[in-house]
């Protein structure tokens, strides 16, 4: 049943962070309906540019209709809100497993519920997420989830709940035929690695992670552990962790870059309820536990898989783009001009059968999807005892002498829209010209000291 809120409900949730496309609440209040829930709500740009091209009521262009063609329920779906929410349910949640995807359900809100939202949270949100966008107040509805920072849902928590946040990004290196040679780096560089370069340029970031999704992906006990000790270094955006639903560890909205020595004291003090060792141990204990349970629980497996079905990269894929939405291929267009590759080898790409081309696009805007998704994993230390009987993953970390329940899942699983190929594409160049030039200027630095030597 669809419960409605009204704006004197707004109180009641708080700011819990945001992506590019929905800001997160959580419950505060003491209804029982809300309990251990949050809320995702969309967001609408600021300058008013939410172009969707050739859009029905559900918000999908007839092009996206086509790709997503298969899920009857999605495609014919006539409500905008709903869509997202279909495909958490019917396209993600099959591939990354039941168990650890809960799609959520839909809640009907009031316009001036959402409207007292959006004057209750703008001074929490970072300035420039508040300056780029605004809460949609022409929804009806939102979408209700889980509060996977909780542990037991619905009810007062028994025991203190640690929730650990992580963003592995892409974690294999392409070897699509489609890489153009002088991009041919990427098939022994990380994007992670080459977007930090262009981050630091673009003064997004202050300096650069030692963190490599290679590491987090490998199934290697210890280079999972070298790379939770890498998030923990510089969280970034990519690594966050709640005690009992309140950000301790970590930044909202842009990150945090490094993690100083009176941050790591503050972080000792407040596991001491959840690790039971002396201090100055507590924060090892954690990066120890946290990649014990990566380890044991597979699931980046499950998600390298997803990932993987970008067989072609963005400078493969962008060709049957073009094709599907009728229009010349600019990107052929582009190589022609500069003379730095040959189009021949794309000609290819244009072959191919149209539901071929279809399928490649849909597999690249969910392989898209998995790249940028988040793992979150909720932990509660219990007993040997107990936890032999719960019905929940168990863990027993060996240094800690402790027993933890623990859970995993996938969040952050939005739709990409299909017009975003270009902007990927675009990205794409952006990341490898930074990342080609700075290489350049270190050959260059190198060289002029070989000749002082």
């Amino acid at each position: 049943m669809e419960i409605g809120l009204e704006p004197k409900d707004a109180v009641d949730w708080s700011y819990r962070g945001e992506g590019a496309v929905n800001l997160v609440l959580a419950y505060t209040g003491s209804s029982p309906s809300f309990l251990g829930k949050m809320m995702r709500i969309q967001k609408m740009p600021n300058d008013g540019k939410e172009d969707n091209g050739n859009t029905s009521g559900n918000g999908l262009t007839s092009h996206e209709k086509v790709i997503w063609g298969e899920c009857k329920e999605l495609v014919s779906c006539q409500n905008k809100e709903i869509v997202e929410f279909l495909f958490v349910k019917h396209v993600m949640r099959p591939l990354l497993g039941h168990k650890h995807v809960n799609p959520g359900m839909r809640l009907l809100v009031a316009k001036e519920f959402l409207e007292s939202v959006e004057n209750i949270v703008t001074s929490q949100r970072p300035s420039w997420r508040a300056d780029a966008a605004s809460v949609d107040t022409n929804r009806n509805s939102v979408l209700l989830m889980d509060d996977l920072t909780l542990f037991a849902h619905g009810r007062v928590e028994d025991k203190p709940c640690l929730s650990v946040e992580i963003k592995p990004k892409c974690g294999f290196l392409p070897s699509s035929s489609f890489i153009a040679e002088e991009n041919v780096i990427k098939k022994s560089i990380t994007r992670f690695e080459m977007h930090q370069v262009l981050k630091l340029h673009d003064n997004e970031i202050s300096e650069i992670s030692e963190y490599d999704p290679l590491d987090l992906f490998s199934g290697s006990k210890d280079r999972i552990h070298k790379a939770i000790r890498a998030l923990y270094a510089t969280p970034q955006n990519n690594f966050r962790v709640f005690l009992n639903g309140s950000l301790v560890f970590g930044g909202l909205g842009g990150g945090t870059c490094k993690t100083t020595s009176k941050v790591e004291q503050d972080f000792e003090h407040l596991l001491k309820d959840i690790i039971k060792t002396k201090d100055g141990s507590r924060a090892n204990h954690f990066i120890e536990l946290v990649a014990e349970t990566v380890y044991t629980s597979g699931v980046l497996d499950h998600l390298l898989d997803v990932q993987k079905l970008d067989k072609y990269n963005i400078e493969g894929a962008v060709h049957v783009y073009y094709d599907l939405i009728n229009q010349p291929c600019r990107v052929c267009k582009e190589l022609e001009k500069s003379k730095t590759s040959s189009t021949s080898q794309f000609s290819f790409m244009h072959s191919i059968p149209m539901a071929e081309k279809v399928n490649v696009l849909k597999e690249f805007l969910i392989s898209a999807t998995a790249k940028d998704c988040s793992v979150m994993i909720s932990f509660r230390s219990t007993d040997a005892v107990i936890s032999r009987s719960s019905s929940h993953s168990n863990l027993h970390l060996e240094s800690a002498k402790q027993e933890f329940d623990y859970k995993v899942h996938f969040i952050d699983l939005d739709m990409r829209p299909l017009k975003k190929m270009e902007v990927y594409y675009e990205l794409d160049k952006k990341i490898m010209n930074t990342y080609l030039e700075m290489v350049k200027k270190k050959e260059a630095r190198g060289e002029r000291r070989a000749q002082r030597q």
